[in-house]
């Protein structure tokens, strides 16, 4: 929704704009020192350079970048003096989320980022007394306009440790430590949907502001009614050109919530002929690097998105991305409204997504894709898209096509990105669809049990204890019973399974939870350690594998880096072949080494995969210095959720005919005990054998070193 394609009005530089600029690049981390290290740079004259990793040189060569500082992990309080200063001297370049596909470098002043602190500070009316949640990375331009609004006032800002968590901003608001709160759409709707665990703490909130993702008029008047108290306030911005309108939610008419910001101040706002937004202020960056040109701008230019719109009223609605325009028959459709209009015909659809799609007949038709919780509503889907078409006077049902996606592409600030998904759908030409799993219907608390523990018959004499949930269970059952209950009953846990029915049986039916694992890993870019070359980490694993050639395990990790390496060279053509090569060594190693290890797995140094055969390696991600013996299984616990792999921590050493399976975390310089079965958290330091696996002890062996692990 918020990125730009088309510029006007600015000039091309004569000069490389990075030869006389002093940078700093600094590693992207969410932590406190992430955002101290951001200040002082400010305070000094030196240009912030956010980095993906220590080794990013395509973003310091990019910028002339030499001098790289790896901030702390520290997370928690931060309150250090701040007070933000105006000028036209470079201050931060800052990269665009890569809706469009390569992201774009954006040279932003001092003004610029100060023009966000006082305009927010002036709209929401922020005091010295803010204690702010903030619930967005700060190594995003979001959160880290955040802190300076928070700092600048006074005050201080919170980064929480594991990210944005409802049942710790519950905990802080009840013991009076947060005070104000930010986030993007997608967080406030999880909240919304479970703000019954909420009580009057809520009343404590009295600064709110929500990322530029669209949210419907529905949406934003709930969250008002939710917290009474606080001033909220959405942007409607760009990496380019942010915070360029404001709308002020806590005190807007409910027949303007649908609009995106109101006009008015410095911001200028105007539609081009092509109804395109284009911006001019204060807030639009002073130069522009497209990786083959660069483009200058500044508070005198035009900037022109391409974010369709209108404007009534001196109000700014966002009618959908030009790029993404379906014309269909010579009816213009933005997908974008689609979308909004099949969630509220369509209760609970699950993941899904319209794209524009090449027709023949018609120019442009209709994709749907779904994902596998909506597979199960997709002729509700498909009816309510004729619904739609028949309210624009066309017939649309021939124009709809249907694909099964089992992931969507979305940058990391959840934009979906609609080319890489057409891109994706156009190289899949198969006509199967992906299976459907069913989440059951919940109709009591032992069918909604045997779904979410993915067991068959259960004694309902046994508690959840006994059944051996694990902590992403526990917390989906918390909920359940919240929403059905109003509050959890103490030690529910211990109950047995038939008191709880009986404590539900007057509640209705059960709510099944919207929470899950977060998404695996889409396989488009090199996972391989960043702290080391390709052959460098080739030699280190043929050393960690006794130092033989045709070691199994250490010929399955060179297949396996190359399946990584090959996804770092950019152009297509080149990267096509080295695919089919190493698909073909991948099943190979498979077939003959009883390994299998996909590309799609990430894989830390050191890793010893010891008497090879019978392993199926399909975790999340195993960290550095693993112990790995045959017939180990990683995986998911149940298909009921299908990115629920778990991760391995660093010098885990791992017995013969392990299963570890779910969403966990197993804990590092742990052991697990031959043919354990793991399906929770495994502290770090532990010692776990059986079935299910119990702690028996701690590791003797602290603090190991790389190189050393041992068998047990």
């Amino acid at each position: 929704m918020v990125s730009t394609e088309l510029l006007e009005n600015g000039s091309r530089m004569s000069v490389n704009m990075w030869s006389n600029l002093t940078t700093c690049g600094v590693v992207a981390v969410n932590s406190t020192d992430y955002v101290r290290i951001l200040l002082e740079n400010l305070r000094d004259g030196r240009v912030s350079v956010p980095l993906r990793y220590k080794d990013d040189s395509e973003r310091t060569d990019r910028t002339g970048t030499t001098q790289v500082t790896m901030p702390s992990n520290d997370t928690g309080w931060l309150q250090t003096p701040f007070k933000s200063e105006g000028g036209d001297t470079p201050a931060l370049v800052s990269f665009t989320s890569g809706t469009e596909g390569q992201p774009k470098a954006v040279l932003l002043t001092r003004s610029n980022l100060h023009d966000a602190v006082t305009r927010l500070t002036e709209a929401m009316q922020i005091t010295g007394d803010i204690r702010e949640y903030v619930g967005v990375p700060v190594y995003h331009s979001f959160g880290y306009a955040r802190c300076r609004v928070v700092l600048n006032a006074g005050g201080a800002v919170y980064i929480p440790p594991k990210g944005f968590d409802l049942f710790e901003i519950q905990r802080m608001l009840k013991a009076g430590e947060i005070n104000a709160l930010s986030a993007v759409p997608s967080l406030l709707r999880i909240f919304l949907k479970h703000r019954h665990i909420f009580g009057d703490e809520l009343q404590a909130i009295k600064w709110v502001e929500i990322g530029s993702q669209y949210m419907t008029g529905s949406e934003k008047s709930e969250l008002r009614k939710a917290l009474p108290n606080a001033k909220i306030v959405q942007h409607y911005g760009l990496t380019e050109a942010s915070r360029a309108t404001l709308l002020p939610i806590h005190d807007t008419p409910e027949s303007k919530l649908e609009a995106i910001g109101r006009i008015e101040g410095s911001i200028q706002i105007r539609l081009n002929e092509a109804g395109c937004v284009e911006i001019k202020g204060p807030n639009v960056a002073k130069a522009i690097d497209y990786s083959d040109r660069v483009l200058e701008l500044g508070p005198e230019a035009w900037l022109t998105t391409s974010d369709m719109g209108r404007i009534e009223d001196g109000y700014l609605y966002f009618e959908g991305r030009a790029d993404d325009m379906i014309n269909c028959s010579g009816i213009k459709i933005m997908p974008d409204l689609i979308e909004d209009y099949l969630k509220k015909a369509v209760p609970n659809p699950g993941k899904f997504a319209v794209v524009k799609w090449p027709d023949p007949i018609r120019g442009d038709g209709i994709m749907l894709a779904l994902g596998p919780d909506a597979a199960k509503a997709e002729q509700q889907l498909l009816d309510a898209i004729a619904g739609y078409g028949r309210q624009l006077g066309i017939e649309v049902h021939g124009a709809v096509s249907v694909r099964h996606v089992m992931e969507f592409p979305f940058t990391e600030t959840g934009k979906l990105q609609r080319k890489e998904l057409i891109a994706t759908l156009k190289e899949d030409t198969s006509d199967t669809t992906a299976e459907i799993y069913d989440e059951g219907t919940g109709q009591n608390i032992h069918d909604y049990l045997v779904d979410l523990l993915g067991q068959g018959a259960m004694d309902d004499e046994k508690s959840f204890s006994d059944l051996g949930g694990d902590s992403l269970n526990h917390l989906q059952m918390t909920l359940l019973l919240q929403s059905s209950l109003g509050n959890a009953p103490e030690n529910w846990e211990s109950l047995p399974i038939r008191d709880l029915e009986k404590l539900l049986e007057d509640a209705g039916d059960i709510k099944l939870s919207d929470f899950g694992a977060p998404p695996l890993p889409d396989g488009r870019e090199n996972m391989n350690p960043k702290d080391i070359s390709f052959w460098s980490l080739v030699r280190e694993d043929y050393r960690t594998n006794d130092a033989s050639i045709f070691h199994q395990g250490f010929l399955m990790l060179l297949v396996h880096r190359f399946g990584n390496w090959r996804m770092g060279v950019k152009w297509r053509v080149f990267r096509a072949p080295l695919t089919i090569i190493y698909r073909f060594l991948n099943k190979l190693t498979q077939l003959f080494f009883g390994i299998k290890l996909d590309y799609t797995v990430k894989v830390g140094r050191r890793v010893k995969l010891e008497h090879f055969g019978g392993m199926i390696l399909g975790a999340r991600e195993i960290g550095n210095d693993v112990f790995i013996r045959q017939n180990t299984t990683f995986g998911i616990r149940s298909t009921r959720d299908i990115k629920a792999k778990p991760v391995i921590g660093n010098f885990v050493d791992i017995g013969a005919g392990a299963v570890i399976v779910g969403d966990i975390k197993i804990g590092d310089n742990s052991v697990i005990g031959a043919n354990s079965v793991i399906y929770s958290n495994i502290p770090p330091n532990s010692i776990a054998i059986g079935v299910p696996a119990k702690i028996i002890g701690s590791n003797p062996r602290q603090n190991p070193s790389p190189l050393t692990t041992e068998g047990t």
